[in-house]
């Protein structure tokens, strides 16, 4: 069945109850199992396999402790909108509740894993006979896959796995396309966007998902409208266009984006697949939509005004309602163009500067500087954000993936991983954190076992830097936060057989990059990099956690 649905690659790990199912995959001539080394690493394999090749991603753990390992990487991909289908298996439905060796059945005590996984799915339920397989695992891929997309489990017992049986001969499931915008709501959307002088554009991960790119670089020239992306939107618009702010919010956000889009100059916002959640908003900034027309498009009716009052909400996909609003709106309307003219990125030696510690918004853009034009840039949680975010061009070729919703640290070295393998024909970096990489580190084996040429730039600044800088900037003191003894990033990886460098210097940085992508080997730059040095965007997420109402500065 697995097969018919067009899944080419699972991630996983095995145990008891699951053996026949891995037995099966390890069979399969259409499909390749990956052995990852934790439960967590193999779900993140599937997400970032999910992000780069825009189908289903798919793990397999075993019951108990294996499920309950795989829940945070799964709510990650599910409060992402990332498609990813998580197979769990169970005990048998005989021994429920007589103790076997990891029943997670929730009969008797022990933990329901049916239940656990309820809040951080679309869906989660249970499999315990052959003849309900063949409805539910439909049911399942189909509300991963649906318009707004999201994570699935389903808890498999021993006994139907270990039932032979004829696979169901059943049509593959058919993607649903999402609600075509309302007549009147594009109607007085158009009418406001011609109304508007100085407009511009905020662009979020469902202008991302929808592939509304060309639409936007041809809506931001015929409105003359600057386009800033969040975080997660970061990519779908070409960072080198006249018209490209870079990122706005907590997580990564450009001075020139925060001071347009907090100004007084624009009329009118129009925010393109956005939830305008707390990272994406610059802490939920009230003169984001102050003193303006909103308008909103968004394909799940939940994110319209969740935060924000709206005075114009579209429920479409992005690219859709900017199709018919394109063929709308008038071709020849003057306005004063509010576009960044002659803006330069800086470069790694401008960021540098003249300090004596490498620092890591310039190891950022010497990526951007080194990285082919058809990259995909897998980004960790914590600093990793605040440097790539103004420091790392990114386009429709140079793909930029995070997982930001629930923000787990240690995402991105399994999910390059899986990103690889969806798209082998691209190079896959990650960014990532000594603390972040600490916490799935290991999935380097995997990658050297199955020779996935991932190059892991990691930002060692000794700790959980990102912690200490916001506790420094509170007023708090830094205790618990930094490492006692720094991790050796090279040692560990090369103990896990990839090649590894330690660079100091921005020359020593470039050598190793020219290396890894000569070498096309799983690659570690462990870069040693000033624990000090705080990104601006930070200042947003400290006002949130000091609960201040402030409205913070806009430049450094």
């Amino acid at each position: 069945m697995l097969e018919q649905a067009g899944v080419e690659v699972v991630f996983g790990l095995p145990g008891g109850p699951i053996l026949p199912l891995f037995e099966a995959l390890d069979s399969s001539p259409r499909i390749r199992l990956v052995l990852a080394k934790h439960e967590e690493g193999a779900v993140f394999m599937a997400e970032g396999y999910a992000q780069a090749g825009g189908r289903l991603g798919v793990a397999v753990v075993t019951s108990g402790p294996g499920a309950t390992h795989a829940v945070t990487a799964t709510g990650s991909a599910d409060s992402d909108h990332v498609p990813v289908l998580v197979l769990s298996g169970q005990v048998a439905t005989n021994s429920f509740g007589r103790g076997p060796v990891q029943d997670s059945s929730g009969a008797g005590a022990c933990i329901d894993t049916v239940a656990v996984f309820r809040s951080a799915t679309k869906l989660s339920t249970a499999v315990t006979t052959i003849d309900q397989l063949p409805h539910l695992l439909q049911l399942a891929i189909r509300s991963a896959t649906a318009p707004v997309p999201g994570a699935v489990h389903l808890s498999v017992t021993a006994d139907v796995l270990r039932e032979r049986t004829a696979a169901p001969t059943a049509p593959p499931v058919q993607p649903v396309l999402p609600p075509r915008p309302a007549s009147i709501a594009l109607a007085r959307a158009v009418a406001a966007l011609g109304d508007a002088r100085h407009p511009a554009v905020l662009a979020g991960q469902g202008a991302k998902l929808s592939g509304c790119g060309p639409e936007l670089v041809a809506l931001a020239d015929q409105l003359s409208a600057p386009v800033a992306t969040t975080f997660k939107g970061k990519s779908v618009f070409p960072e080198d266009h006249p018209a490209a702010l870079g990122v706005f919010g907590t997580a990564g956000g450009c001075v020139r984006a925060h001071e347009l889009l907090l100004g007084d100059g624009i009329d009118l916002l129009l925010v393109v697949g956005s939830s305008m959640g707390e990272f994406s908003t610059y802490g939920w900034d009230p003169r984001l939509v102050r003193d303006r027309v909103v308008i909103q498009i968004d394909s799940d009716p939940v994110q319209l005004g969740r935060n924000f009052p709206i005075q114009f909400p579209i429920w479409s996909d992005a690219r859709t309602t900017l199709q018919e609003l394109l063929s709308q709106l008038p071709k020849n309307h003057v306005r004063d163009s509010l576009w960044p003219q002659g803006h330069v990125p800086s470069t790694a030696r401008q960021w540098q500067g003249t300090s004596g510690l490498l620092k890591a918004s310039a190891v950022v853009a010497q990526l951007s500087e080194r990285c082919p034009d058809v990259t995909d840039l897998f980004v960790d949680n914590g600093n990793c954000f605040g440097f790539a975010g103004p420091g790392y061009r990114s386009g429709p070729d140079r793909r930029v993936h995070c997982s930001l919703n629930l923000a787990s640290m240690g995402y991105s070295v399994p999910a390059a991983i899986g990103g690889k393998l969806a798209t082998p024909t691209r190079s896959v970096l990650a960014l990532v954190g000594d603390a972040a990489f600490a916490m799935t580190a290991m999935e380097i084996h995997t990658a050297v076992e199955i020779g996935a040429a991932v190059i892991w730039v990691v930002l060692n600044n000794g700790g959980n830097a990102m912690v200490a800088n916001v506790q420094q900037l509170i007023g708090l003191s830094i205790t618990g936060s930094m490492y006692r003894c720094p991790l050796d990033v090279a040692a560990v990886a090369t103990a896990l057989g990839a090649t590894a460098r330690v660079v100091t210097s921005l020359d020593q940085l470039g050598r190793a990059l020219d290396e890894a992508f000569a070498l096309s080997v799983p690659y570690v730059i462990d870069a040693r990099v000033d624990a000090d040095e705080v990104p601006w965007a930070v200042h947003g997420r400290v006002r949130v956690l000091a609960g201040s109402s402030d409205a913070p500065e806009t430049a450094p």
